[in-house]
């Protein structure tokens, strides 16, 4: 596997492969807590608040001063969204 350079703003961070950043789930850490909470692209566009499963802490998001990180991710969803529609193979059964 290979392994990126250490992230020396966070020395006491894990050491974390370029394999194992793609396996993690998306998400973000409480700043009450320090728990993880899982949060996905389509939930910051589509719900309200994100809440941590650990404290409960509610984030809830300013949606009209995040107006910029709000359109990217809706470029980015709508990309996924072309990219599933336009990926789909159709296959042929021969006989033999």
């Amino acid at each position: 596997m290979y392994n990126q350079q250490p992230n020396n703003s966070n020395p006491g961070a894990p050491h974390i492969g370029v394999t194992q950043q793609a396996q993690r789930p998306s998400g973000m850490t409480c700043p009450i807590c320090g728990g993880f909470i899982p949060v996905s692209m389509q939930q910051l566009v589509s719900d309200p608040a994100v809440l941590c499963p650990h404290c409960a802490l509610r984030l809830t998001i300013n949606k009209k001063e995040s107006e910029l990180a709000f359109s990217a991710i809706n470029k980015v969803l709508q990309s996924q969204s072309d990219f599933d529609r336009q990926s789909r193979f159709v296959y042929i059964a021969e006989k033999r």
